[in-house]
């Protein structure tokens, strides 16, 4: 793996899980992003001071200059487990020469279509194979790794209901 500076990021897990025992309302962490329709099916979605693109590929519409929102999803799914195992690995002094996640999943577009009522528009199933390169115990890798997916927030929000709550603005244009 590319070098890193491993001490640093140790002390900020410490830190961090030190602060959040002592107090915490500092745990609370509220994310926001901006998003706006560029051209036909492409996007942009301010993320702090990035930039996420998106697209769909050239047969459902788009111009496949970015990948299409719900391969973004799977794709925060693999780098949250990824950069948390990382992170974790590290604080625990487990070594780690290489990861990878891959992840797929189902859906069935007659729900995004809207083609009847009954088809729901989300996954029907997410698989992921989580690759882990270590010299070091496999039971504790194991543990660690399955302790990691059970608190990836964006595992979490897909597993369980979350409230989602929002207001829909017309403005009339001429």
């Amino acid at each position: 793996m590319e070098s890193y500076n491993n001490d640093k990021l140790k002390q900020i897990v410490s830190r961090r899980i030190s602060l959040f025992k002592r107090k915490p309302e500092t745990a609370m962490y509220r994310p926001r992003v901006s998003s706006r329709l560029v051209n036909g099916l492409y996007t942009e979605t301010a993320v702090r001071e990035h930039t996420v693109k998106c697209d769909y590929a050239e047969p459902a519409g788009g111009t496949n200059r970015a990948p299409n929102p719900i391969e973004l999803l799977l794709s925060a799914f693999a780098a949250c487990v990824e950069a948390s195992f990382y992170e974790f690995a590290i604080h625990n002094d487990i070594t780690i020469n290489a990861l990878t996640v891959e992840v797929e999943g189902s859906l069935d577009l007659k729900g995004l279509f809207m083609v009847d009522d009954v088809t729901r528009p989300g996954f029907q199933d997410i698989s992921y194979i989580f690759n882990i390169e270590s010299p070091d115990e496999e039971n504790k890798i194991r543990e660690l790794a399955e302790k990691v997916i059970a608190h990836c927030p964006v595992v979490d929000s897909l597993i369980n209901p979350v409230e989602i709550t929002g207001t829909i603005s017309i403005n009339a244009s001429s």
